[in-house]
């Protein structure tokens, strides 16, 4: 797993706690916890087409 997907799933894990301690801003934090999860499916996506890339010239 790369290392930015790590730091997202640690990002995405804190905005849950908060989201769960501060109810009023519940539909402001999904949607942050939602954006935050596809920029890391993204980052994903962009890395296995890099190793695939790596695996194929090698």
């Amino acid at each position: 797993m790369p290392v930015d997907s790590v730091f997202l799933l640690i990002d995405i894990f804190i905005l849950r706690i908060i989201l769960l301690s501060i109810p009023k801003k519940v539909h402001f934090l999904k949607k942050i916890i939602k954006f935050l999860k596809s920029i890391k499916r993204r980052i994903d996506i962009l890395s296995a087409e890099t190793q695939l890339k790596f695996i194929l010239e090698n």
